[in-house]
């Protein structure tokens, strides 16, 4: 063999290798035609996709068939498979270094009523209708809309809303950078945000809603209440379960609690309409007004007045009563014939502009100490409960509900 036809076969070679190397679908690599297959099910089989990239839209027909439909699949390596009862859709993206671009994929899948479905994509949004089925959902860049659903939801997305509709079961949704609206749930919800505001409706169970940005507004509630944010108002329904509410920017409103209620802002007012057990509210820069509290009620403020009612009721439970101010009227409202003794304690600065008083529809002595300020105390109905009442430059009242 001559130099010559030596050197020519090695060439070849190398183009050969080259040939390889610089088609990236000669070998495992995805066709570019669209994806149209048909599954034979039996209700209550799971739909599983788990892709890298790209939108999922589920819809529901009444055929016990599930029918998936994937376009714009160029760049991907696709695997879709019966195991089962279930329906396996697989879609990764190519990690050649000829394939730097993205990608449009997209699926669009149509299952029975009765189904429950698994959904993971790593770029895109998740849609799911009405179903009878558990559905989880999960995406690194995307909303999240979820329609009725007979069974739990458990949804998560990194950039993007979430809205869910009445669900008969718990719900879990969390989002970095979204609001989270959700209906009527017969189970438990847990919000989470970190961008958003946060609304849900009457929910069954126990409740636990946390933002760091935005209102918080829930309905009736069948357990435990917990709702945190940093920078929005709060609003609540009616709980059977403890209501603890927080927020470091707003006002919150609570319709109250069959058991106890726990409020605190550092900027706002407090509103409590009811509470079968224990009221707490404490708040840096509002008003506080509590109405039909069978105690005991702790509540104090840097910068508003005070308006607290005691109910009437049986006794045999602690209803003490403290309320404090550091600038604003005091107003007690206390049943006729309740049992206890009085501390009022009325602080006035040297240069006050105006008389300030303790007003009382029971009987209590009240006179000015060494410093000029006012005390007033006593017994009422043989004593019993303490009830200490302290401002500051403000009048105090205390007034005798029959």
């Amino acid at each position: 063999m001559t130099l010559f036809s030596e050197a020519r076969i090695r060439l070849g070679c190398i183009s050969l290798v080259l040939s390889v190397l610089l088609v990236p679908n000669l070998v495992l690599a995805a066709s570019n035609d669209d994806v149209d297959q048909l599954f034979e099910v039996d209700p209550g089989g799971t739909l599983i996709v788990n892709s890298d990239a790209g939108p999922i839209e589920v819809v529901t027909w009444g055929r016990n068939e599930v029918r998936v439909r994937i376009r714009n699949t160029n760049g991907y390596t696709l695997d879709v498979s019966k195991e089962g009862n279930d329906v396996v859709v697989l879609a990764d993206r190519e990690r050649s270094l000829f394939r730097l671009g993205g990608s449009n994929i997209r699926f669009d899948i149509t299952v029975p009523e009765q189904f429950n479905v698994d959904l993971d994509t790593g770029g895109g949004h998740i849609i799911v209708p009405d179903l009878q089925g558990f559905v989880r959902a999960d995406t690194s860049g995307g909303a999240i809309q979820i329609g009725r659903i007979v069974g739990h939801v458990d949804v998560d997305t990194s950039g993007g809303r979430i809205e869910i509709d009445d669900v008969d079961g718990n719900v879990t949704a969390n989002t970095s950078g979204g609001r989270i609206s959700i209906a009527d749930v017969t189970g438990d919800v847990s919000a989470d945000t970190s961008g958003g505001s946060i609304t849900i409706g009457n929910v069954g169970g126990d409740i636990f809603a946390d933002t760091s940005g935005g209102n918080i507004d829930v309905g009736e509630g069948g357990g435990r209440v917990e709702l945190d944010t940093s920078g929005g108002t709060i609003r609540a329904g009616w709980a059977l379960g403890p209501i603890i509410a927080d927020t470091s920017g707003g006002n919150i409103y609570l319709e109250g609690s069959a058991q106890s209620v726990e409020a605190d802002t550092s900027g706002g007012n407090i509103v409590i309409e009811r509470s079968h057990g224990s009221v707490y509210a404490d708040t840096s820069g509002g008003s506080i007004t509590i109405r039909d509290s069978r105690g005991p009620i702790r509540a104090d403020t840097s910068g508003g007045r005070v308006d607290a009612e005691l109910a009437a009721f049986d006794g045999g439970r602690d209803a003490s009563i403290q309320l404090e101010s550091s600038g604003g009227d005091i107003t007690v409202r206390i049943p006729a014939a309740h049992a206890a003794s009085i501390v009022a304690d009325l602080e006035v600065s040297r240069y006050a502009r105006d008389n300030y008083r303790i007003y009382t529809d029971f009987p209590l002595v009240i006179q000015d100490d060494s410093s000029g300020n006012i005390v007033g105390r006593g017994d009422i109905n043989g004593g019993g409960d303490r009830i200490y009442l302290g401002t500051h430059n403000s009048d105090i009242h205390i007034i005798r509900v029959e």
